[in-house]
């Protein structure tokens, strides 16, 4: 059976499909869902990294940003678009490796 939540901290939970962008905030870690919700979890971005490995949907583009690449509206040669209109721009080191799994 597959997977449809995961837990992001204390009881709570998110269907990984609703989650647009992971971003991280100190030892927290805010939660950015497609319906324009933002929660705030006390566990950290590796942490939540480790949880949503089994979803290779979700790629780390710098080091405080992990995004849903079902999100993405379009990308330019520096920026990703997402489909609510905001832009994140990947880290130099990690760039190549999102593009390599952008485009498969």
């Amino acid at each position: 059976m597959k997977q449809t939540s995961i837990s992001i901290g204390g009881r709570q939970n998110v269907n990984p499909k609703e989650v647009i962008r992971l971003q991280a905030d100190i030892n927290y870690t805010r939660v950015f869902l497609a319906d324009g919700k933002k929660i705030l979890v006390a566990t950290t971005l590796k942490e939540i990294e480790i949880r949503f490995s089994a979803f290779p949907k979700f790629v780390r583009i710098n080091k405080s940003v992990i995004i849903n690449i079902d999100c993405i509206k379009y990308i330019n040669d520096e920026q990703i678009i997402f489909q609510n209109g905001e832009t994140l721009t990947p880290s130099r080191r990690r760039k190549k490796a999102f593009f390599a799994i952008y485009h498969h």
